[in-house]
């Protein structure tokens, strides 16, 4: 039976949330402990703490460090590029003092434009040859800038993977929303492609031949917490454990077992974020 609005979902054991922001957003501030007690219920087995500032990545490096089950990946978004002349220094010594597991999530959102076109690329320049020099992949936004990203990420792809382990993808497109022509491209160039909760919207049907569609060893699976809240929560904050409903979505349009989702996109973020043997032989159970 589907589970109603805003209960706990049913648990599917060993998914992840590749993309949350759970440690630092003010949205969890009253409960944090209960949303992640909800997650661990849930059945996931890490969560991706990803920052969009200085101070944003600095906290989801003390969350992961609080906790193994958390990931680290810092970056400037878009929206704070205007802010990377006043903290760029500091951002590169966070960064290369390690415990990052990618850069992100950086890219181009022409759609608020909060920062110029100009800072966005310059950002964007910039965390891509950091990227390159302390060997991590990248996690992308991009909103209403599909080619402009695409252009930048092709070429940066060519030096990025003669830098990066050979079977790590050299990055994720965070919550995909072109079309699956797109998400092919970005594939052939060595990336993954993160589903997210709006991917059960009715009426989104780019987003369902995405999911449907892919290599399923391409894909990961996210929430975009506090934001993006997957059916048959939508209206509600988002949080980690609802990454399970996504999960199951995509189950039913490929017509496999949500255990094989979770199975599978757990196994391709070891793979993207750099997880180690121990997890693999543990995502293996799931």
């Amino acid at each position: 039976m589907p589970p109603k609005r805003g209960e706990p979902p049913e648990p599917l054991p060993g998914i992840i949330d590749s993309h949350a922001h759970t440690s630092w957003s003010r949205e969890f501030d009253d409960d944090r402990p209960a949303v992640l007690d909800r997650a661990w219920a849930a059945g996931l087995t890490r969560i991706v703490e990803v920052g969009v500032s200085l101070r944003t990545t600095l906290a989801c490096k003390a969350a992961a460090e609080a906790d193994p089950r958390f990931i680290a990946v810092g970056g400037i978004h878009p929206h704070e590029a205007n802010q990377l002349v006043r903290d760029g220094a500091a951002f590169r010594t966070a960064i290369e003092a390690g415990g990052y597991a990618a850069i992100g999530e950086i890219g181009l959102d022409f759609f608020h434009k909060h920062s110029t076109p100009e800072e966005q690329y310059e950002a964007l320049a910039w965390q891509l040859d950091l990227a390159l020099d302390v060997k991590l992949p990248v996690m992308i936004h991009a909103r209403e800038a599909d080619e402009e990203c695409f252009a930048i990420l092709a070429g940066w792809a060519e030096r990025a993977g003669s830098v990066l382990e050979s079977e790590r993808p050299v990055g994720m497109m965070h919550c995909f929303s072109g079309d699956l022509e797109l998400a092919q491209r970005y594939i052939d160039i060595g990336f993954v492609i993160s589903v997210p909760g709006t991917v059960t919207f009715k009426g989104n049907e780019r987003g369902q031949a995405v999911a449907r569609d892919i290599p399923l060893t391409s894909m990961l699976v996210e929430t975009d917490c506090p934001y993006l809240t997957p059916a048959p929560h939508r209206g509600l904050r988002n949080e980690p454990a609802y990454v399970v409903e996504t999960a199951r979505f995509v189950a039913a349009l490929r017509g496999v077992s949500p255990e094989e989702v979770a199975r599978t996109t757990s196994m391709n973020a070891a793979r993207f974020f750099g997880f180690d043997a121990a997890f693999d032989a543990m995502a293996g159970t799931a």
